[in-house]
Parts: C-alpha cells; sequence; structure tokens
C-alpha cells in the first residue's frame, strides 16, 4: 500500500522471494496507465532477459488487464492496450534497441541487479524526460551490486520511496515454509539473501 500511494518519482524496492512485488508493480502500471491523463500513455515492464519478462509478468499483465472492460492483448508484442489510449508493455533488457526511440510516462525494472546499468541511462532515462515519466527498480539482493549501490543512494536521497520486505517481517510467507526454505539452503547466508534482503551474501 506505500508503494502504490507513494508521491515520489523514483522508487526502489528490496523484497524476498514470493513477495509479490511483480504483482504488485504490473497493478500499478495498470493502475497508472488508466489514470494518466496524457495523450497515448506508455508504460513498460522490464526484466534481463525478454523471456524472464514473459514468463514472469505476462500471465499477471493478461489476468488483471482483461479484467479492464475494452481491453485488448497483442500476444506477439507482449503488449496490453487500454480503452483509454493507454499502454503497458513488457520488454526484455537483453535488447535494448527494442527500447530506443519511444516515450515512457512510467517503468518498472525488475531484478535489476541482473540488468547492465546503461540499460537506464543510455535508453531507459532519456524516454522518460519528454513527459516526466517515473521508474520503479525492484528485486532481490544478489551481493553488493549495481542494485545494492542504488539501494544505497536511494534511502539517503528525498526524491526516491524506498522499501524494503523481508520474510520474517512481512507476514506473507507461513513460519513453516520459511523453517524449511532454511533448513534446505546450502548456507544460512542464501537465506539471508533470498528470504531477508541480505546484501553481504554475494550469489
Amino acid at each position: 500500500i506505500p508503494y502504490h500511494i507513494r508521491d515520489k518519482r523514483w522508487a526502489v524496492i528490496v523484497a524476498h522471494r514470493r513477495a509479490g512485488k511483480t504483482v504488485a508493480c504490473i497493478l500499478d502500471l495498470l493502475d497508472a496507465a488508466i489514470r494518466c491523463k496524457k495523450k497515448a500513455p506508455r508504460f513498460a515492464y522490464t526484466a534481463p532477459l525478454l523471456k524472464q519478462a514473459k514468463d514472469t509478468a505476462w500471465t499477471y499483465l493478461k489476468e488483471y488487464g482483461l479484467r479492464i472492460p475494452g481491453a485488448t492483448v497483442h500476444e506477439n508484442e507482449l503488449r496490453l492496450d487500454l480503452p483509454t489510449g493507454g499502454r503497458v508493455r513488457l520488454y526484455g533488457a537483453d535488447n535494448p534497441d527494442s527500447l530506443r526511440g519511444i516515450y515512457l510516462d512510467g517503468v518498472v525494472m525488475d531484478e535489476y541487479g541482473d540488468t547492465h546499468p546503461k540499460l537506464y541511462s543510455d535508453v531507459i532515462r532519456p524516454a522518460l524526460s519528454d513527459r516526466r515519466g517515473w521508474a520503479t527498480w525492484i528485486g532481490t539482493p544478489k551481493g553488493p551490486n549495481d542494485f545494492f549501490e542504488l539501494w544505497q543512494k536511494a534511502k539517503g536521497d528525498p526524491d526516491f520511496f524506498t522499501l524494503m520486505l523481508r520474510a520474517s517481517q512481512s507476514g506473507i510467507l507461513d513460519p513453516l515454509e520459511l523453517a524449511d526454505a532454511r533448513a534446505h539452503m546450502p548456507t544460512p547466508e542464501q537465506y539471508a539473501r533470498e528470504y531477508e534482503c541480505s546484501f553481504a551474501a554475494a550469489d
């Protein structure tokens, strides 16, 4: 809820596995696409690979987007169009040229730690400029990488909304399931990374 009602242009979410961050962000993109008053709103979700974006988010985008009367999907383009003229599309960071030349009103970058940082600086940030679009970075820690550096910067920047969801605090996963997951992890550090949002343990 704090993410959905944020008033910041930039947001960083660090969340444990199966916290629901992708679902939350797809719903946020759909909500923004509906509410945007600009002509032909354009919103995007990116993952490190296009196949990953499809596997991770396409089902959710269709499930929730097609509940909107008049919404249509374009399977080949991984795109959902709204009757208001808004559009939400999935992209892969493995093909940054597919994002060149477009404008964006908002974008979610999933698993940002696995994405080349120049995708944002060279391609996505310019696409946000003329419409003053917003951006959200989400992911689970994978050691002290670019996502960690972004998180550190965002925490001290008043222009950023930040949220960390640890499994021990979120209440999303059953405690018995967490105990079982901990028992199956080869090291405590791996569990801390995947479920407790620790950047200390490298991938």
